[in-house]
């Protein structure tokens, strides 16, 4: 299934058009990103499925979704647990060789990954851990594959429960805009492009 046509399925007629610097992405990440998700990117943009999976993009202002903040987050929070639990496995994230790269979460603080294990992005597969636990489960293909098994309840994961929405899924778009509360507000870098 291409982006194009899980868009289609998750209810877009067409592309959002969120664009973003992606060098500049890079340099914020540390590393290049698969092509999937750049092209997720372009035709969705900021936001998520069944008010359950939350997708982070590159740029947003909300620091909560924003896909570097939320690695940094990721990292801070490794390193509490380690301080709080010193027997806890640490999570190899990147950029240790192999880390995951943390892509979106649920709202039941379930966590999925790239695993960077493979040179090159476009053979990264995902992992899910569920919130609160060492547990990873995972998913052998990539980030469009994923969200493909997700959007038609069919990912198998057992910490993902069946949805009670009709199949397809459909996506929930939002501006991401920071809205006050939770997180933090950043200089924002990606934007729509209107014509």
């Amino acid at each position: 299934m291409t982006i194009e046509e899980l868009a289609s399925a998750a209810g877009l007629t067409a592309a959002r058009r969120y664009v973003v610097d992606w060098d500049h992405v890079k340099t914020e990440i540390g590393t290049h990103l698969p092509a999937d998700y750049k092209e997720y990117v372009h035709w969705f943009g900021p936001g998520g499925f069944d008010e359950y999976l939350v997708i982070c993009v590159p740029g947003v202002e909300n620091s909560n979704t924003e896909l570097a903040a939320h690695l940094a987050k990721q990292r801070a929070d490794e390193r509490l647990r380690a301080q709080i639990d010193r027997s806890a496995a640490p999570s190899p994230l990147f950029p240790e060789p192999g880390g995951w790269l943390p892509w979106g979460y649920t709202t039941g603080s379930d966590v999925f990954y790239w695993d960077t294990s493979a040179k090159d992005p476009d053979s990264w597969t995902v992992i899910g851990r569920p919130g609160g636990s060492d547990d990873v489960v995972r998913f052998d293909s990539g980030f469009t594959d994923f969200l493909h098994a997700f959007v038609w309840d069919t990912v198998e994961m057992p910490f993902i429960p069946e949805t009670e929405s009709d199949v397809p899924i459909a996506f929930e778009p939002r501006t991401g805009e920071w809205l006050g509360g939770a997180g933090e507000r950043l200089q924002p870098y990606g934007r729509f492009k209107h014509d």
